[in-house]
């Protein structure tokens, strides 16, 4: 819905005199061609960054890398690169035999100088992306238990001689942080790696799970070291001799077999997630049984089995599918394998800001019953910038000729969505400007901020030049909600609360102007839209002097 803001900022731009930069940018040419898929932000699409990122650490291309997508439109080979930015870059080459939308990993090279998020421009056949990778400065800690047995220290799954470690291999140690930051932990014992690296985004106790790998040479109680900075201690993992057996069905599909759990496109694999397979044990010992990895997941067990003939065995599932359809998976046992499929849903529909035509809403203000407003789509859409954009109607009045009139543009790219809106009805710009910008993102974490514009708009407000923009951060994210409204008390799960606030440049500096002229926080609902809009005057109350709360509503 259009909200008419900030109409005497007029008063207050007369004093400031606000300057516009200029970006340019170099692009490189490849005998295939095509075009980077692009946010309406101007973010890559998808904008996937992988690794962890510290000063002074020399990056691997094999861990620290960027996924991208481009639409193929001739097949060749092709050079995609970013420019250099604080040291490092990403690139990469090789040829497309195929058309359509492909993904494609950029590998890191170079060293980052210093801690901050860095803006990465990726340029292929004239087209341009940005992406954003946060360098984290090192955090300091050290090892619980420290320099003797790590305190509370656990190892799961169960160790092998001979036996390969598989995802169920972990050891969680405890950890005291002082300083936030990266961290890279892993140490190499006896033919077994454990290891892991992220950021510390807060101090004090908390706990590191490390990823083993490797296969163990030595039976009985190892005794490994870890070494975090100048800090020492060490955990035990009882190495045991290897069990023996075959799986049911071997060599052709696993039976019995018993596959349980959801799967989804895009959702994560959890505890529900989990094949049971039958084991024929000849030897006693240790097992570990593993599948091979499809289309982002995969399933395995490792523990000991300490009796011998068949018996259920269940593989635990991790990952994440990426694909929808019937994924065929190998178990494997020592010689022994058999097969099994597993169907991946697409996935689910998820969306903020309905958009599909004649669905409307109904909402009130400040509890009114009779100071209604109703919203609806209609079947309409214009284009801008090449994106079509849904028309949305809305009526204080529908008694009123005529009764409806335009009320806003809204698209979604992914897990962005946009409007777009003349700066005349928007922001009281002298002359019509129309632009478009994203107002809502359903996939970022809490605290995340956006703006309409990094560089702002430049107009005029009552002649005097101006450079403004909008400010967006998410309070909160898939929280339930409750509205009570002149019908009724209704709770909506699963919605994102985004803080909107308005800022105006004074030369290098952005001025916010919410203490002044006041701020909004609204209420998205997931497939249902906007719920709440609370507009705070800027008066430094805890309350809001407006609220719109949703009525009714009718999803198409």
């Amino acid at each position: 819905m259009r909200k008419n803001l900030l109409f005497w900022l007029s008063m207050v731009i007369i004093l400031i005199v606000s300057c516009q930069k200029e970006l340019s940018f170099e692009s490189s040419n490849s005998p295939a061609e095509g075009t980077l898929q692009i946010e309406i932000s101007g973010d890559c699409l998808p904008k996937t960054v992988n690794g962890t990122y510290t000063p002074g650490t020399v990056l691997n291309p094999t861990t620290n890398n960027i996924v991208i997508q481009v639409g193929v439109t001739k097949t060749g080979s092709y050079t995609i690169s970013t420019d250099t930015v604080n040291g490092y870059y990403f690139r990469a080459t090789g040829n497309f035999t195929s058309l359509g939308n492909t993904n494609v990993t950029l590998r890191g090279n170079g060293t980052p100088f210093a801690a901050g998020v860095n803006n990465f421009t990726v340029s292929f056949d004239s087209t341009y992306c940005d992406i954003q990778v946060t360098v984290a400065s090192a955090a300091t800690f050290t090892l619980a238990g420290a320099p003797n047995a790590c305190t509370g220290a656990t190892v799961q799954g169960a160790y092998a001689v001979g036996v390969a470690l598989t995802a169920a291999n972990t050891a969680t140690i405890n950890v005291d942080v002082t300083t936030v930051g990266s961290y890279t932990i892993t140490t190499t014992f006896q033919g077994m790696t454990f290891s892991n690296s992220g950021v510390f985004t807060s101090t004090g106790p908390q706990q590191v799970i490390l990823q083993g790998t490797g296969t163990p040479t030595t039976t009985g109680a190892n005794v490994v070291p870890i070494t975090a900075g100048t800090s020492t201690c060490a955990f035990t993992v009882t190495v045991s001799s290897a069990g023996a057996g075959t799986l049911g069905g071997a060599p052709s599909a696993c039976a019995p077999i018993n596959v349980q759990g959801t799967y989804t496109v895009g959702t994560a694999l959890d505890a529900t997630n989990k094949v049971d397979v039958q084991v024929n044990v000849t030897t006693a010992g240790v097992f570990s049984i593993s599948t091979n990895t499809i289309d982002g997941f995969s399933f395995a067990f490792s523990g000991n089995l300490s009796t011998t003939g068949p018996q259920t065995v269940t593989l635990l599932g991790t990952g994440n599918p990426v694909n929808a359809g019937v994924q065929t998976f190998t178990v494997t046992l020592g010689a022994s394998t058999c097969t099994f499929p597993v169907t991946v849903a697409a996935t689910a529909v998820i969306d903020y800001f309905p958009r599909t035509v004649n669905s409307n809403w109904s909402y009130e203000t400040n509890d009114v019953a009779t100071d209604s407003l109703l919203e609806k789509v209609i079947n309409n859409t214009v284009t801008a910038g090449g994106n079509p954009y849904q028309t949305f109607m809305e009526s204080l009045d529908v008694s009123q000729a005529p009764p409806f009139d335009t009320s806003g543009y809204y698209r979604k790219s992914g897990n962005d969505y946009s409007q777009w809106s003349n700066l005349v009805d928007y922001l009281y710009f002298d002359a019509e400007q129309w632009q478009s910008w994203v107002f809502l993102k359903d996939n970022q974490p809490v605290g995340t901020t956006w703006y309409s514009s990094t560089g702002g708009y430049s107009g005029s407000i009552g002649g005097t030049a101006v450079v403004v923009r909008v400010k967006y951060t998410i309070l909160q994210k898939d929280v339930p909600v409750s509205v009570t409204s002149s019908t009724g008390t209704v709770n909506y799960p699963n919605t994102i609360v985004v803080e909107e606030k308005y800022e105006l440049q004074n030369g290098p500096v952005w001025l916010p102007l919410d203490t002044v002229f006041g701020y909004y926080v609204n209420y998205y609902s997931r497939n249902i839209g906007l719920i709440k809009l609370d507009f705070y005057d800027g008066s430094g109350g805890s309350s809001p002097t407006d609220v719109i709360k949703l009525r009714r509503k009718e999803i198409y």
